[in-house]
């Protein structure tokens, strides 16, 4: 008796490759529905300014846009879907990383929601880093440094994510330079 596992292993694998020329098979992520880029209120000479206070922090903002062809719908900021969805990668002149992100805090109304942005349209996210947002590790104090910083808009994977119809993946900014002055 013939056995056919080997044959069958060897058309299987055919398959594969010739579905993966095709382009069915990638192994590239799709690309992401948005871009994200950040927009300082002032500038101090060639680059922008941004502050970090305990209160009275000066407002910047970090626009999402979409690039897709369909409405894209994504959590809204208020609840614990979309609370720590916008984080920042800020790196100092020596090299030395730190994330910010709005600290953790317990929800007492709290439920899923969107917001939907057309095509080609943008969320726009007022930020002001203020006793809201942690940075990790501590940031050296200073009262002015000059910094890169990268947004970051990342959303994960939930229950909810697909029933309410909202991209998972991350999105960064390119990266500015900043003064950053801290209060």
């Amino acid at each position: 008796m013939i056995s056919m596992r080997p044959r069958f292993q060897r058309l299987t694998f055919l398959c594969v490759v010739l579905l993966a020329f095709a382009g069915i098979i990638s192994s590239e992520a799709p690309k992401a529905p948005f871009s994200l880029s950040i927009v300082p209120t002032n500038n101090a000479g060639e680059v922008g300014s941004i502050t970090m206070a305990q209160s009275k922090a000066r407002e910047f903002f970090v626009v999402l846009t979409s690039v897709s062809k369909d409405p894209q719908p994504v959590w809204e900021f208020w609840n614990s879907w979309g609370y720590q969805n916008l984080s920042f990668e800020l790196t100092t002149e020596n090299g030395r990383k730190f994330m910010v992100s709005k600290r953790q805090q317990e929800f007492t109304v709290n439920f899923p929601s969107t917001f939907l942005i057309q095509p080609e349209e943008h969320q726009v996210y007022a930020i002001r880093l203020d006793k809201e947002w942690e940075t990790r590790p501590a940031l050296p104090k200073a009262d002015e440094m000059l910094i890169t910083l990268k947004a970051i808009y990342e959303i994960s994977p939930t229950p909810e994510a697909p029933q309410y119809k909202v991209w998972t993946g991350r999105v960064e900014s390119r990266t500015y330079k900043f003064m950053l002055r801290q209060w």
